[in-house]
């Protein structure tokens, strides 16, 4: 077919005559609408999936968090494997040894290695180190207490119905967009999923307009005690 404007042409066989050809359109129309309507099944069973999946996971204390970490920690893990990187680290490391080796990084090294024993002696230097070291002391004092305080009062957030319901579409959210980024699974396991899929009362899947208009009701806030 040929696509001019808004318009498409259909090649139409020659020997078809219009009888034949509207009921030809009439089979491809219901073919679309049964392909149509499988999509949508599908994606109702796909947006349950992601839901539980994202309770079970509330559930083990997985948050979004740490799935994004995990994520990032492997693509980095891939990326190191991969050819380019290593022979790019290869030729890096070959070059930092000639660089080493030349008469000039040397005499460099060696002088400012001299110029640091020289100015760790002076009178100036200790007394700045000790006030240094004297600041620092008491600097990671200060933050030892104020970072017990804030787990405390993190702890007892988290444990708040509000930071749960808050958690919860997180988790929903993620698993969504992880979903769409993916991409689709293959057939064998949509079908798996379909036939393992919780019918609601009216022997319907959950619509995803359905989730969408639940997530707008507005929840009880929770004051949580600073």
């Amino acid at each position: 077919p040929s696509e001019v404007g808004d318009t498409i042409d259909v090649d139409i066989p020659c020997d078809e005559t219009p009888e034949e050809h509207e009921r030809r359109m009439v089979a491809t129309k219901e073919e679309l609408d049964k392909v149509e309507s499988e999509i949508n099944m599908l994606r109702q069973v796909l947006f349950s999936k992601i839901g539980r999946a994202a309770e079970l996971k509330r559930q083990l204390g997985i948050t979004p968090f740490q799935e994004f970490k995990q994520d990032l920690q492997q693509g980095l893990q891939q990326f190191k494997s991969s050819d380019p990187y290593q022979k790019t680290n290869e030729t890096l490391h070959q070059l930092n040894e000639k660089i080493s080796q030349t008469q000039a990084y040397q005499k460099t090294n060696e002088t400012l290695h001299q110029l640091n024993e020289k100015i760790s002696q002076t009178q100036a230097y200790q007394k700045t180190t000790a006030v240094v070291k004297t600041a620092s002391e008491k600097t990671t004092s200060a933050i030892s207490t104020v970072s017990h305080a804030v787990v405390k009062k993190m702890g007892d957030i988290r444990n708040s119905q509000t930071f749960k319901s808050f958690d919860e579409k997180m988790h929903s959210t993620y698993a969504n967009v992880k979903a769409k980024v993916t991409g689709s699974r293959s057939s064998g396991e949509i079908d798996e999923a379909f036939r393992d899929a919780h019918p609601t009362e009216e022997g319907a899947v959950s619509t995803p307009e359905a989730a969408e208009d639940a997530s707008k009701i507005k929840l009880p806030e929770e004051k949580v005690p600073l």
